[in-house]
């Protein structure tokens, strides 16, 4: 009975590592990274490219609320030691789609407060408003102390899954970095 229940057991993990590592790669990447430092703050520009799957495009035609999250970090470079997390932000955009109307709903959040929100009629505008960011002011140059290496990086949640209803699986954007040395 147990040569059973461990047979069983050895061909359920197969087929678990079978499914991870045919899963669809994460074909999203983050480009156009670029942080810009004023006296106001520290704002950020990058897009995202090939994060429309074939997935989301059915989510999203079929009226359901599709959210893409993205992780900003400004870190302190340090050498021999791990670099500092000055501060983090998170950004979700989200999209849903009437049928009716033929119009798209978006909203974008940073740390969980909306920003903007937009009704768009073509896919084209929703795409761009989903994966392009121009000029977000999202950290304060107090944080920072002068003529210090610094980075900004940047990661996309593009869809959360789970192996067996268990295991988190997200098909992501790997991160991207951008490095400045802060001069007041």
């Amino acid at each position: 009975m147990t040569r059973l229940l461990s047979r069983m057991l050895a061909v359920l993990v197969m087929g678990v590592c079978d499914f991870a590592v045919s899963a669809e790669s994460p074909a999203a990447e983050i480009v156009d990274l670029v942080p810009v430092i004023r006296d106001e703050g520290i704002s950020v520009s990058f897009r995202v490219e090939d994060a429309f799957s074939e997935d989301i495009v059915r989510a999203i035609d079929t009226g359901l609320e599709v959210s893409f999250r993205y992780n900003v970090e400004l870190k302190r470079a340090r050498s021999g030691w791990l670099d500092e997390r000055a501060a983090a932000r998170q950004i979700r955009t989200a999209v849903t789609y009437d049928n009716l109307t033929r119009r798209y709903s978006l909203t974008r959040e940073i740390d969980g407060e909306i920003d903007s929100t937009e009704i768009v009629a073509n896919a084209d505008g929703m795409r761009r408003f989903m994966t392009e960011f121009e000029s977000l002011l999202l950290f304060d140059v107090s944080l920072m102390r002068p003529n210090e290496e610094y980075y900004l990086r940047v990661n996309g949640v593009m869809e959360d899954r789970n192996l067996l209803l268990l295991i988190p699986w997200n098909v992501a954007a790997d991160w991207r970095e951008a490095h400045f040395t802060y001069m007041p």
